[in-house]
C-alpha cells in the first residue's frame, strides 16, 4: 500500500512541474523591442507576448535585436517558463506575395 502511494505521488509530483512549460516554437511578428528591459515585444494574432533577450539567446540571421523591423517574422525557442528569456530568437520566413515575372 506505500508503495501505490508513493507512486501516485511521484506522478502527480511530476505531471505539476511540467505543467505549465510550453515545448513548441513561438511564432509571430514583432511590435517592438525595449532597450532598457532587453524585452521583445512580438504579436501571435491578437495576443501580444514579451520575450527577455539574455546574453546567451542565439540570434540566427539577426545581428542585433535593436536591428528588427517592426513586422518582421520571427520565431523563438526555449523560452524559459520562470524568466521568460528566449535561448535562440530566429528570422522566420512570412508568408509575402510572390513577385510575377512579366
Amino acid at each position: 500500500m506505500k508503495k501505490l502511494f508513493l507512486l501516485l505521488a511521484s506522478i502527480a509530483f511530476a505531471g505539476s512541474v511540467f505543467a505549465g512549460c510550453p515545448s513548441k516554437a513561438i511564432h509571430g511578428k514583432v511590435v517592438g523591442f525595449d532597450e532598457e528591459s532587453k524585452t521583445l515585444t512580438i504579436t501571435q494574432g491578437k495576443k501580444e507576448k514579451k520575450v527577455q533577450v539574455g546574453s546567451k539567446t542565439e540570434m540566427v540571421g539577426i545581428d542585433c535585436p535593436t536591428k528588427l523591423k517592426k513586422g518582421a517574422r520571427v520565431s523563438i525557442d526555449g523560452c524559459n517558463c520562470k524568466n521568460k528569456t528566449a535561448s535562440k530568437i530566429a528570422l522566420a520566413k512570412g508568408k509575402g506575395k510572390k513577385e510575377k515575372k512579366g
